[in-house]
């Protein structure tokens, strides 16, 4: 995402992969949902920032074809390198730094992105669109999540994981903000929406909130923010199946450069 010392998941850990595979399988249904919502159509051309392991652009690739096209971008490409379509086109880019080509996309899409990089990122995005281009934004809002019955273990670790992330520039509650931030930003027919997720321990469902951990917990032992027996006990509730786990809510938002179509 950036280069700048803001927080970034470890693109060398052996697991990223799967990491961020698990991010796709509980958010995609609701990424394409809202989009799909927006009209998208062939021809268009899509901008997919902080692409991950690039499923959504892949989609997207698929939905705007043949004569449209989807510029993916990532800080680090290294989980990009299967993908392949005549339109999709791969591109190493930091959000806050590089150039991005002006007024040229119908569709911008970011998720998981301004959480980590703010507000600076969302307006990195916005001259990039053309007149009635939709920009969709997607962050988490931390507040929401929790587990029944309450494991304390868990819902320790997980603040200490979020504590982790802010100290890095992470906002916990920027899902909350998306649309007023839309609305600030100057673009139009502003909308947003939620979604949670419900499932028990041990499932797929719950592979980002272990995955998450393991990914973390070598950087909260060295920061003293847990001992090893906290991190276990944690991946422990994680993996117990009597344990229904509430999603901290994505919320998506929309909003459309208010310049009109010249064609």
């Amino acid at each position: 995402m950036t280069s700048d010392g803001a927080y970034v998941p470890d693109q060398d850990w052996h697991k990223e992969g799967e990491r961020l595979a698990a991010i796709e399988q509980l958010w995609d249904p609701g990424t394409r949902a809202s989009i799909e919502a927006l009209g998208i159509e062939p021809g268009w051309r899509c901008l997919e920032v902080g692409a991950g392991a690039g499923s959504i652009a892949a989609w997207l690739a698929e939905k705007v074809a043949p004569d449209g096209d989807v510029l993916a971008t990532d800080l680090s490409t290294r989980h990009l390198d299967g993908l392949f379509a005549p339109n999709l086109e791969v591109r190493e880019h930091d959000i806050l730094n590089d150039p991005l080509p002006r007024a040229r996309f119908d569709l911008v899409h970011a998720r998981c992105v301004v959480e980590h990089l703010g507000r600076r990122a969302l307006e990195r995005m916005l001259p990039s669109l053309r007149p009635g281009g939709w920009l969709v934004l997607e962050a988490h809002d931390w507040a929401g999540a929790g587990s029944y019955p309450e494991r304390r273990p868990l819902e320790r670790a997980i603040e200490a994981e979020l504590g982790l992330l802010t100290r890095s520039g992470f906002d916990r509650h920027y899902g909350r903000k998306l649309a007023h931030e839309l609305e600030t930003s100057g673009l139009v027919d502003i909308g947003a929406v939620g979604h949670v997720h419900i499932a028990r321990g041990a499932g797929p469902a719950t592979a980002f909130l272990r995955l998450t951990l393991e990914s973390l917990a070598p950087a909260l032992l060295a920061a003293g923010d847990l001992t090893q027996r906290d991190v276990d006990l944690a991946l422990a509730n994680v993996d117990d199946p009597d344990t229904a786990f509430l999603s901290a809510p994505m919320i998506t938002a929309w909003g459309r450069n208010h310049q009109p179509r010249t064609e």
